[in-house]
């Protein structure tokens, strides 16, 4: 069979066979330089030398007997995190290509989309991932892999509290980085109560058929495994209560410097739209321990061209604001297909009392879509 993106081996696969001795990291290693030559501009920064030291060692170490759930794995760092984040990788043991770029200006690489479609921009992570150059990358943001969220894109995208994620290429791959990291939080031991939200933080947002019909589902399929799941769809956004659009589109970190560059006078007034934006998004989580809702408002628009299907993937603004600015843990997987083809993703955000249920939470949703996976 030739090799296509569905046969790499993902982030727990790769340290089984590492273990196994199967394979080798310098082996891995050899892969990840054969597939990086066509896509090299993914990548931001790359250091090969560097990256055959760390192999070399890791084959020492693993012919010792040492076993870690990092030793010998091809990884990368999102451009988007300092250049710390590469050290606590390499501490781990994991062979770090370079780092990839954050930048929306990569087509969507995902093998389970029809060859037809030109699919929308994804940042230089998810195509790392999804084309399996690296076997999962550190990422800010990694639910929305660039404009694009992680399930749509052939990834999942895992956020915990403060920013700091995972991109890869299933839900047990995330958790084995984690693992491999010591991040991983303890799981949940009693049953959930689940929102399920169709409506954003915008009263104009209209979440069309197919995505509402995939988020009903999740919804369901949540309720068989003895949790509670309840529509919450509280009216957030008001005319007595009108968010600015770059307060939409920020991440926390935007938002402390937001008093540092505006105008002297105006920043109380950015102080009082932080503290309501806070109130507004407290409320959307009063009462549940884990919020569902669309990818985007989807499914995605397309438009037909010489060659193919340009495929727009709908608006992401009216949900991206719960992750974003709540800084709250969350995770994007895919959930189910449209009529045409195009992948409708779900986002499951936590309150960070709830972060180790949400990869179990995704899980559920990863495995059904498995089963019931197209042709």
């Amino acid at each position: 069979m030739a090799e296509t993106p569905v046969c790499y081996p993902g982030a727990a696969d790769q340290a089984r066979l590492l273990a196994s001795g199967t394979t080798t990291a310098a082996e891995l290693l050899a892969t990840t330089e054969h597939r990086l030559g066509s896509l090299r501009e993914v990548f931001t920064d790359v250091d090969l030398a560097a990256a055959r030291r760390s192999a070399e060692e890791a084959d020492r170490r693993l012919a010792r007997g040492e076993r870690g759930a990092l030793l010998g794995l091809p990884l990368a760092v999102e451009d988007s995190l300092p250049h710390s984040a590469s050290g606590v990788l390499t501490a781990a043991g994991a062979v770090v290509v370079g780092r990839t770029s954050a930048a929306e200006r990569h087509r969507n690489p995902s093998p389970a989309l029809p060859a037809t479609l030109l699919d929308p921009r994804v940042s230089g992570t998810a195509v790392a991932v999804s084309s399996g150059v690296v076997s999962a990358v550190l990422a800010r943001r990694a639910p929305g892999a660039g404009r694009v969220p992680a399930g749509a894109a052939g990834v999942v995208g895992y956020e915990a509290s403060g920013g700091a994620g995972v991109l890869a290429r299933s839900v047990t791959d995330v958790s084995h980085v984690l693992t491999g990291l010591g991040w991983q939080a303890k799981p949940s031991d009693r049953p959930l109560r689940i929102g399920v939200s169709l409506r954003g933080v915008s009263m104009t947002t209209r979440t069309r058929a197919p995505m509402r019909r995939a988020v009903e589902d999740v919804a369901a399929l949540l309720s068989m495994h003895a949790n509670e799941v309840v529509d919450h769809d509280p009216h957030l956004a008001s005319e007595s209560r009108l968010l600015l659009a770059p307060h939409l589109t920020a991440g926390r970190r935007e938002l402390e410097l937001l008093g540092k560059v505006v105008p002297t006078p105006f920043r109380g007034l950015c102080r009082s739209l932080r503290a309501a934006e806070r109130v507004m998004l407290d409320q959307m989580f009063a009462g549940v321990d884990v919020l569902v809702t669309p990818g985007y408002t989807g499914p995605a628009e397309t438009m037909a061209l010489p060659g193919g299907v340009l495929v727009r993937n709908g608006a992401t603004t009216p949900f991206a604001p719960l992750w974003r600015v709540s800084g709250y843990p969350a995770v994007s997987v895919r959930a189910s297909w449209d009529a045409d083809g195009n992948p409708l993703p779900v986002t499951v955000i936590a309150v960070p009392a709830a972060e180790g249920a949400l990869l179990g939470v995704a899980r559920i949703i990863e495995e059904e879509e498995e089963v019931h996976r197209r042709p």
